[in-house]
């Protein structure tokens, strides 16, 4: 088991995991970067610039993988 952090950002706003997660292997925690990036996504439903968006995932060694948010549907006019 290790602590992984999946701290958000486009480059401009950050959000940062401070608390951080028990993942049991690395696989988990990429499933749980996806998982962190699509419960942002509907937290904030209105907001559609989410391509500059990555999850990136930090353990206490530093930087380990960067995962960019799932791209959404645009709506039809």
């Amino acid at each position: 088991m290790a602590i992984h952090y999946f701290h958000c950002t486009d480059g401009f706003d950050l959000i940062l995991d401070r608390r951080g997660r028990d993942t049991k292997a690395f696989g988990d925690a990429l499933i749980t970067a996806r998982e962190v990036a699509a419960e942002i996504m509907q937290a904030v439903p209105a907001y559609r610039e989410w391509d500059n968006w990555a999850v990136h995932i930090y353990d206490e060694a530093g930087p380990l993988e960067v995962v960019p948010f799932a791209r959404q549907p645009r709506a039809a006019v």
